[in-house]
């Protein structure tokens, strides 16, 4: 019971934000973006939704992630949440 509890928890964790894909930048850094789908969710669990697909992204080709810049925008219960991570697969 308390396994599909925790599955249910971690289930709902990631429905709190959404993630876009990958994408390569003019200056040549990667890029991803990660929004709050509510209100409610922490700027944390919003970064740390982009910080793991970046590294996602990068263990996919056997590097490391390392971070260029993070940037984020809104405040938590007034307006949309959003973190944009820049980064390189080293």
């Amino acid at each position: 019971m308390k396994g599909y509890v925790l599955l249910f928890g971690v289930g709902m964790l990631t429905a709190c934000t959404s993630v876009t894909a990958v994408n390569s930048r003019q200056d040549g850094h990667l890029m991803v973006t990660s929004r709050a789908r509510w209100d409610l969710v922490s700027w944390n669990r919003v970064r740390t939704a982009g910080l793991n697909e970046a590294e996602d992204y990068c263990e996919k080709q056997k590097k490391q992630m390392h971070t260029v810049e993070i940037h984020s925008e809104g405040l938590r219960g007034v307006t949309s949440q959003s973190v944009e991570v820049i980064f390189d697969c080293i």
